[in-house]
């Protein structure tokens, strides 16, 4: 359901834990999407003419 993009505070309430933090321990991001996340923030920062380029590792 996250990799769908239901939001963490939703899940949360789904898996009744009372605690936001035990719900991020079951999110294992793929590859892919820490890749994608990288790109989307290096178009944000060279639209704010920002010199930094990041790059999944």
């Amino acid at each position: 359901m996250a990799d769908a993009g239901v939001p963490v505070h939703h899940l949360q309430k789904i898996a009744g834990h009372g605690s936001i933090t035990t719900t991020q321990r079951y999110l294992h991001p793929n590859r892919n999407a820490v890749t994608d996340a990288g790109t989307l923030l290096s178009a944000h920062l060279q639209k704010t003419k920002a010199p930094v380029q990041l790059r999944a590792v």
